[in-house]
């Protein structure tokens, strides 16, 4: 907001908010928008803590062919990492069994700790063994199909 004004500002969650988002989220960026003086107050004194689970990840170097994480929001709720998912499956089929595609739904606490360990920050993303190859972007086919076969 200080960055572009008040003026024609529109703050929206993104493209889809998730159907089960807590009506306290909503409530509070609300607050964010028309109380900036206890909005700045509550980030000077915000601490950051990582979610604190116990994940096991992929064993990415000895991945026998490409492993191809989707992290998303939730492909049947959200339009992009649908789009993106999608997008996964059709080069996997295309390139044959030695890729597999999963999806990390960041509505598990485990896949977020999965994003915090990659160093992801935006969604949709897709991870190739390992190795963040398209951050918030829907890749086209030969971009996608050309990542994953690089990584066979």
């Amino acid at each position: 907001i200080d960055r572009m004004g008040r003026r024609d500002f529109i703050l929206a969650p993104g493209c889809d908010m998730p159907y089960d988002v807590p009506r306290e989220n909503l409530v509070g960026i609300t607050h964010v928008v028309h109380d900036e003086k206890a909005t700045r107050h509550y980030l000077e004194h915000y601490v950051h803590r990582s979610v604190d689970v116990t994940v096991e990840m992929p064993d990415y170097e000895h991945v026998d062919g490409a492993l191809v994480e989707v992290f998303t929001i939730d492909s049947a709720t959200c339009a992009a990492c649908g789009y993106t998912r999608a997008a996964a499956d059709e080069a996997a089929r295309a390139l044959g069994p030695r890729v597999e595609v999963v999806e990390r739904k960041i509505t598990t606490p485990e896949n977020i700790a999965r994003m915090q360990r990659l160093g992801l920050a935006h969604l949709p993303a897709i991870v190739i063994n390992g190795k963040l190859a398209f951050s918030s972007v829907i890749p086209g086919r030969k971009a996608l199909e050309g990542a994953i076969a690089a990584a066979l």
